[in-house]
């Protein structure tokens, strides 16, 4: 008999420590397009607060923009070599 977990069975608790490791782009790229309840939990816990898109390459960078919601980041982090292609975006 195999016991396995599923990712989509893990506690909320266990996917924020998880989460902890990771820079804001990689949880922003990686899991809000999965589930809608993953949006939520990184949504609810201040992810889209501070936010770091330097080191975010073009097509993560444009896709990130599009389901941020800009009245709600405190402080962004852009690329000092690629900020004027960023902040015409």
């Amino acid at each position: 008999m195999t016991l396995f977990t599923c990712f989509d069975n893990l506690p909320d608790l266990v996917l924020i420590e998880l989460f902890s490791y990771l820079s804001s782009t990689d949880v922003l790229w990686g899991f809000t397009r999965l589930k809608d309840r993953l949006t939520m939990l990184i949504t609810e816990r201040g992810f889209f607060y501070h936010i770091n898109l330097s080191f975010a390459r073009r097509r993560q960078f444009n896709t990130i923009l599009r389901f941020l919601s800009l009245n709600d980041i405190q402080s962004l982090v852009i690329d000092s070599d690629a900020s004027s292609l960023q902040l015409t975006r």
